[in-house]
């Protein structure tokens, strides 16, 4: 890496994968929905159905209620 340029830098973080979008990929293969659904969920736009809000509670090891409290 120490011979690239600036711009061969940035492309390079650019195709990087920030924590959040390994997160949505992440819960896309746990919950097997898509991604712009489990998107929604993460904004707070729509809550899973309980089926899957017991698979997510299961997988971060937690209660449904705290995952998706009622608001």
């Amino acid at each position: 890496m120490a011979n690239l340029s600036l711009t061969e830098r940035f492309r390079l973080a650019k195709e990087e994968i920030t924590p959040a979008q390994a997160l949505v990929n992440e819960l896309v293969r746990v919950t097997h929905r898509r991604e712009s659904t489990v998107r929604q969920w993460l904004y707070g736009k729509k809550k899973p159905d309980p089926i899957i809000q017991d698979v997510l509670a299961s997988y971060f090891e937690t209660d449904a209620e705290i995952l998706f409290p009622n608001s």
